[in-house]
């Protein structure tokens, strides 16, 4: 039996979440709202690694999809990287845009609707 190292166990994670399998159970559980592993909290590295790739790749095969990049760049890990940077870099993130939930915006203060209500005894 043959021990794995880091690198060898990332490259097996990283085929596996390319993947249409994964791919298709990953945009099912984000459309459907199911679990993709049994634990809901604490999860382990090798899972979040896993996370983090699938979302990596549903990006990718999205920009692939929109004809924002040629498929091309799944040829080889470090063009897929490298794309990833690159677009990074390209469009920024507005973080004020990030804090800002577009359905509570008209929603009254807390305290006028949950605290102030007429109470039975």
């Amino acid at each position: 039996m043959k021990i794995l190292s880091y690198d060898d166990v990332e490259k097996i994670i990283r085929a596996l979440s390319k993947g249409n399998y994964y791919q298709n159970l990953y945009n099912c559980a984000k459309e459907l709202n199911f679990k993709i592993f049994k634990n809901d909290t604490d999860l382990t590295s090798l899972q979040v690694i896993f996370l983090g790739y699938l979302t990596f790749y549903n990006n990718l095969f999205t920009d692939i999809f929109l004809d924002e990049v040629s498929d091309i760049v799944l040829k080889d890990e470090i063009y897929e990287d490298s794309y990833t940077y690159y677009k990074k870099k390209v469009k920024p993130i507005d973080d004020s845009t990030l804090l800002k939930d577009k359905r509570t915006e008209n929603i009254p203060k807390t305290d006028t609707w949950v605290f102030n209500r007429n109470r039975r005894k």
